[in-house]
């Protein structure tokens, strides 16, 4: 069953607060792919994700790296990948990352291409609606995600929803 909502955020710190207070219901083994435009919020989202998680590394975007590893105090380590470089399943099957998938929460930009590879996943989307301006949509993929989409409306009660 596709579960699917959509909230608002007006500011880089909104997206970031989102992202820290859902960011406690995630562990090992989740895949979280996030898609947008460049600049609609992604890795803004991950900074606020691994603060949630309380991070001992500075989060980057892993344009030309790929992929990036984050530390946590107690909770599963972060695998935040770009694959933005990435045109084929294959050479996304080819960086050798799915190893690291159920011993990290995984944060994929630009994956929604490769959602296939993947049996149970939340996408998060962001669309541009001005210079400051969000629609977050959250959907899941998967029966798997469908307590932790409950899990993320309650956390994030009160927001702005569309």
């Amino acid at each position: 069953m596709l579960q699917k909502f959509s909230i608002i955020s007006e500011s880089e710190e909104d997206t970031k607060d989102f992202a820290m207070k859902i960011a406690p219901l995630f562990h090992a083994g989740d895949v979280i792919i996030l898609d947008g435009d460049l600049g609609a919020g992604k890795t803004c989202f991950v900074k606020g994700f691994t603060d949630g998680l309380h991070a001992q590394d500075e989060v980057n975007s892993p344009t030309f790296s790929i992929a990036n590893f984050y530390r946590t105090q107690g909770q599963s380590d972060i695998l935040h990948i770009d694959v933005y470089r990435i045109s084929t399943i294959e050479e996304f099957n080819d960086l050798g990352l799915f190893d690291y998938f159920d011993q990290s929460i995984t944060l994929i930009e630009w994956g929604k291409n490769f959602r296939e590879a993947f049996d149970d996943y939340l996408l998060i989307s962001f669309e541009i609606k001005s210079d400051n301006k969000r629609v977050i949509t959250f959907e899941c993929q998967g029966g798997n995600y469908e307590l932790l989409m409950t899990g993320i409306k309650h956390q994030l009660k009160g927001v702005d929803s569309c």
